[in-house]
């Protein structure tokens, strides 16, 4: 959720105007080791995934298999509790897997979804702290935490068991070298690795062995909705950055090399379905954003589709992208979603998944939009008619439980259902 939080130079442009609130997106409740990682984690909308592409102009993916005709769900960040572990769920998932387990079953017969969002953060993934695999690894073991990949699957096989399928987002913060942006690196962190200058080769390690390792083992490949190739080199957990940036030439080249070199590989390592890079619309309402047209503020969008499609000819089955609320059309009066489906093609439109939809206690006050006359659950219920009008192949809602510094769960705290938001989704899924 930086698209409306991004600053005008000279400012670094992914400074937050306000501070970041803990469970989405930076955590600060505790000073454990693990808490001062995940006090640096900016983990959005994590990965929404867009649509795979379909027409001539612009292709189409190669998933096996029919990808399925509507994906509806929530960002999936239940409670880890320190003790018993480490505070963060996957990492924890053999200590507390019953009791997460019935979280999903609960969340299914409350809100009718079948697709769950989850984020993969390359610093729990890695045996020794902050050390990625080697340009040469040969096998998953020589660097994983094991541990960690090994609850990845067991999260995948008891999700299947109850109908739903898992987007997973793997975060890595290596997409840009560490010394182009050291002072904005969460590389400065003794948790998250430090990029060389060629980082797009521990990052095509990094990213396959994971997808083969998982694929090889799960029960049913089809609890893998999609994968996407996701991370940002200053918040860790969030969209990388893919937008037009011409005060920082050398941060964009490198956003682009990094694609053209790893998205091959990802794309090769999946057999499941693939999701772009998330997309980051900007509706950022200041004076350096507010001078750009609406097509530099879709950026994000442009590059991704010229660098996959144009460029290297490997659409992806998904187009990934953040979506805000009451943006078609925006303050400005312009129509973004609109531009969206014109830049991807409309008869792509089916394989956009919109994602972190926020209903529940999300300030966008700093954005373009407008949703002051809606209640959160209009919020939600304005999302879902936009994913009708265009077509859109999926959704889900930013997320499924608060945190203590942020409300924006369809559950509370106390594991409390919030009724109105609850009932939205539940119009959406045709539960009654």
């Amino acid at each position: 959720m930086i698209g409306c939080q991004l600053m005008q130079p000279p400012t670094h442009p992914l400074r937050p105007e306000v501070s970041w609130p803990a469970q989405s997106k930076r955590f600060r409740a505790r000073e454990s080791p693990t808490c001062l990682l995940l006090r640096e984690l900016r983990t959005v909308r994590v990965a929404v995934v867009a649509a795979l592409v379909g027409s001539l102009s612009i292709g189409i993916g190669r998933a096996e298999g029919r990808l399925p005709e509507k994906l509806q769900g929530v960002h999936f960040n239940p409670a880890s509790p320190s003790p018993p572990g480490t505070s963060h769920w996957l990492m924890d998932y053999h200590l507390i897997r019953d009791r997460v387990k019935r979280e999903v079953a609960q969340l299914v017969a409350e809100t009718g979804i079948d697709f769950l969002d989850v984020m993969v953060l390359i610093p729990f993934t890695l045996r020794e702290k902050a050390t990625p695999p080697s340009d040469d690894a040969r096998d998953v073991t020589e660097w994983a935490n094991m541990t960690t990949l090994d609850n990845l699957v067991a999260f995948l096989d008891d999700c299947h068991a109850v109908g739903v399928s898992v987007e997973i987002d793997l975060c890595t913060n290596m997409w840009i070298p560490y010394r182009v942006d050291t002072a904005e690196h969460i590389g400065q962190s003794e948790w998250w690795p430090k990029p060389d200058d060629t980082p797009w080769t521990e990052s095509a390690v990094w990213y396959g062995q994971i997808i083969r390792y998982v694929e090889e083992r799960v029960a049913a490949p089809e609890s893998i909705a999609m994968w996407t190739m996701m991370g940002n080199h200053h918040f860790g957990g969030a969209e990388p950055v893919t937008w037009d940036w011409p005060e920082r030439p050398e941060i964009a080249a490198y956003s682009e090399r990094f694609v053209h070199e790893v998205w091959p590989k990802f794309r090769e390592a999946a057999h499941r379905p693939v999701g772009s890079p998330i997309m980051l619309p900007i509706f950022a309402d200041t004076e350096y954003w507010n001078a750009k047209s609406p097509q530099v503020r879709l950026s994000s969008v442009s590059n991704l589709k010229r660098w996959l499609v144009d460029d290297l000819q490997m659409p992806p089955d998904y187009w990934v992208m953040s979506t805000y609320p009451c943006c078609d059309p925006a303050t400005d009066g312009f129509y973004y979603l609109r531009e969206i489906v014109r830049i991807l093609g409309p008869e792509n439109a089916s394989r956009i998944i919109s994602t972190d939809f926020k209903g529940a206690g999300h300030n966008i006050a700093l954005c373009i939009v407008d949703k002051r006359k809606l209640s959160e659950a209009d919020v939600l219920r304005w999302h879902f008619d936009k994913v009708t009008e265009y077509g859109f192949g999926g959704w889900w809602v930013w997320s499924y439980q608060d945190s203590p510094t942020e409300p924006t769960g369809l559950r509370d705290l106390q594991g409390h259902w919030r009724p109105g938001l609850v009932n939205a989704v539940r119009e959406r899924t045709k539960l009654r």
